[in-house]
């Protein structure tokens, strides 16, 4: 650097200027300048220079590490010289967080001595709040990672737990296809080979996926495959994020079955039931033949005693009227006993044909 020419590192600071955020400190962290980039990654207006210039470097920090020993020490290391370097969360001006990607660089005279330290820095929130995403989607999901060809890449501690790994047996996986998690049918089938072309075509697919464990049970899962672009647009991997969804599959499984074996059951209910209806059905139609029967043998049994009654009456008027005639009694007083005779058996006779109709009367409304 020494050996550049003045204009050489000029340009040289010019470039730096224009593409990153710049700032520098005092050995004491006293704000001395900044640049157009700095202050508006800050959330200040262009031109403010005055807003940040002479304070110190701690408003860009929390109270709380502000005044921790770990703050003491980074400007200790600073003011012997040496350069500092990583990512770091800083605050903005309304004091919502920003992450920085920064080299804090001490600047020496001609004699070697500090003179200040430049902070040269890049903007990488939207970096660091996806890589923070990820790292939390890796605590809580099973992930693993595949390259274009599905040769496994990566696989976190969740995802191998899932399939029956342990933790340490990440090389177990990893430079495997994909294809050891699915059955060999399904890995020579053409569904399969279609299913890879899509993802190298950018497609994402979700759903509930039948997979494999080590012991070769089935597990099932909750996923999505998910392709990764590079700058270009072009898939360099595929990342699957997945949950373990066995448990209440199966417990669908179970719910279905008890509910078929149900309606089974309720189907055999009714089909017995129509049984009995049609077995109750046909005893009281056999219930009321016999009841019919029944009626016209006691209607017979009726009709005979009233014939025998009425036979038997006439004959014993017969007998008294010519006993009469033969002894020479009066026939007279026989004919008006049997004239009254046939007369009580007219009325009985009435009686009993009125008795039988009521009878088959009262009959057929109860079968109604």
């Amino acid at each position: 650097m020494k050996q550049l020419s003045k204009e050489e590192l000029l340009s040289r600071m010019e470039a730096i200027n224009r593409s990153n955020a710049l700032i520098y400190f005092d050995l004491n962290g006293i704000i001395l300048g900044v640049n157009d980039i700095f202050l508006k990654a800050m959330g200040y207006g262009e031109n403010e220079y005055e807003e940040l210039v002479g304070k110190h470097h701690s408003i860009f920090v929390c109270e709380s590490y502000a005044r921790s020993l770990e703050y003491e020490k980074f400007w200790d290391i600073l003011r012997s010289g040496k350069y500092y370097s990583g990512e770091f969360e800083r605050r903005k001006r309304d004091g919502s967080l920003i992450n920085l990607q920064a080299t804090y660089n001490p600047i020496f005279d001609d004699s070697g001595k500090i003179t200040k330290i430049m902070k040269v820095a890049t903007d990488i929130t939207a970096i660091a709040n996806s890589k923070k995403q990820l790292e939390a989607i890796n605590r809580s999901t099973a992930s693993i990672t595949f390259n274009i060809d599905g040769f496994i890449l990566d696989a976190n501690d969740m995802f191998l737990e899932a399939m029956g790994y342990k933790p340490n047996e990440k090389n177990q996986v990893i430079g495997k296809h994909h294809s050891i998690f699915v059955s060999y049918e399904y890995s020579k089938s053409d569904e399969y080979t279609k299913f890879w072309q899509s993802l190298n075509s950018g497609k994402f697919f979700t759903g509930t996926f039948e997979r494999r464990k080590i012991d070769g049970s089935t597990i099932y899962l909750q996923a999505t495959y998910n392709p990764i672009f590079d700058s270009k647009g072009n898939v360099t991997s595929v990342i699957k994020i997945a949950t373990d969804v066995t448990e209440a599959i199966n417990s669908k499984k179970e719910i279905d079955s008890l509910s078929e074996s149900l309606q089974v059951e309720l189907d055999n209910s009714k089909k017995l039931k129509d049984s009995i209806e049609i077995e109750k059905n046909n005893a009281l139609n056999d219930l009321d033949i016999i009841m019919k029967k029944g009626q016209s043998e006691l209607i017979k049994v009726i009709v005979k005693c009233a014939l025998a009654v009425i036979i038997g009456v006439g004959i014993v008027t017969t007998m008294l009227y010519w006993m009469a005639m033969v002894t020479g009694h009066e026939t007279q007083i026989i004919g008006s006993t049997w004239s009254n005779m046939f007369s009580v058996l007219l009325t009985n006779a009435f009686s009993i044909v009125g008795t039988i109709m009521g009878i088959k009367y009262a009959t057929q409304e109860g079968g109604k």
